[in-house]
Order: structure tokens, then sequence, then C-alpha cells
């Protein structure tokens, strides 16, 4: 009974064209496309990630992104400096350089001008403040703030000395133009003013009586500033 059932069975497979040879080559074809599939997936994503490194170069390591983080950090917090230094000359008149009693001869204090530049300020031999521009009028560059023997800074760029009294470069310099000297204002703790001196050196005020207070010393906003 069991054998008609399965001679059955079979003559309906042969009748219908289904054998089990052709189940078997099916499956065999279905792994075979899979394995097709596969591959051509793991093809794709190599050609997408050469296409990747074609257009935005190699993958950075992990170091490499670190330190291309920190870059870009850092050039925020500078931009966001110097946007709050811009701020700060829009809305005040005044801008704190220094206490005169902390100003040097030989060494100069940097700070930044109305007009968001590079200044140095000395203290003059008569006990005042020397504020002069720090950007070379050669190509621009910022000027040492180190005086030599002659009384003179340096830019190192082109090698142009200038002498911080005058702002004259020496004759041999690639500078031409003497570096422009700044007014200032001195202060007492108050923020009263008790004496100025002009780009042009006029002085103004109770020179004897700021130096008595210990002033500070401060930038003024003039016409055209920021």
């Amino acid at each position: 009974m069991v054998d008609d059932d399965k001679g059955k069975i079979e003559d309906a497979t042969v009748e219908s064209g289904q054998t089990p040879l052709n189940d078997e080559a099916r499956r065999h074809f279905l792994q075979g496309g899979i394995a097709v599939a596969a591959g051509l997936v793991l093809l794709s994503i190599g050609a997408l990630d050469k296409v990747f490194r074609f257009f935005f170069g190699p993958r950075l390591t992990e170091q490499e992104e670190t330190t291309i983080l920190r870059a870009h950090v850092k050039y925020s917090e500078q931009t966001l400096s110097l946007e709050k230094l811009e701020l700060e000359r829009e809305h005040n008149n005044y801008i704190f350089v220094a206490a005169l009693a902390d100003l040097d001869q030989t060494t100069g204090k940097y700070f930044i001008d109305y007009d968001m530049g590079p200044a140095l300020a000395f203290l003059g031999s008569d006990g005042l403040p020397d504020l002069l521009s720090a950007k070379c009028t050669h190509l621009g560059c910022t000027v040492g703030n180190q005086t030599n023997d002659k009384g003179q800074v340096l830019c190192p760029c082109h090698v142009s000395y200038f002498d911080i009294k005058t702002g004259a470069p020496t004759p041999d310099s690639p500078a031409k133009t003497p570096l422009p000297h700044l007014g200032w204002v001195l202060m007492d703790k108050q923020k009263k003013v008790l004496a100025s001196r002009s780009a042009a050196g006029e002085i103004s005020g109770d020179i004897g009586h700021a130096k008595q207070q210990g002033a500070d010393v401060y930038i003024q906003k003039t016409a055209g500033a920021v």
C-alpha cells in the first residue's frame, strides 16, 4: 500500500515536471543568488568607500579628529574673543591699557587699539605713558616689545627698527613711515579724567596730580574709530 502511494506521488511529480533533482537545483540556484547578491553589496560598499575617499580624503584617525576638533575650538574661542573686543570698543569711549605704575621704559605692554590693531604702551623718560602702534608700516607685521640700547623696537619680518619716542624707522629699514603715536587719558580709580595727551602730543590736565593718584592709562575713542 505504501509502495503504491509512493508510486502515485512519483507519477504526479513526473507529470508536473517537478522532480527531486529540480528541487535540489533550485536550492543551489537560490544559494548562489544570495551569494552573488552579498558579493555585490560588499563590492558596492567598497566602491562607495573609494568614492568617499576620492572626494573627502582618507578617513581620519581618532587622534587626528581630536586635533582638528581642538583647533576648531581654539579658533572659535579666538573669534569670540575678537568679537568681544570689537563690541567693547564699539560701546565704550575709553579702553583700559594698564596702570601707569606698571609701565616700563624698555619693555612695552601690548594692547589692542580702537582700530583693532596691535599697539604698545611704554613709560616715557618724563614718567608719562608713551603709546604707539605696533603694526609695522612696511607690511603690517607686529613689532617686538623689547627695546635695544638705542630705544628702538624691531619688526622681525623684514628687520625694520623704530624709535619708540618718535616712531621713526632707521634710514636703512625696509619700512619708510613712522609708527603712529596714540593719545592717552589718565584716570583715577573712580574713572575721573585727570590728564590727557592727544596723538599730536598736546597735554591737558594736572599731570602731577595724576601721578600722585596712581592713575590708570586709557585710550579714548576718536571720531571715526570703530
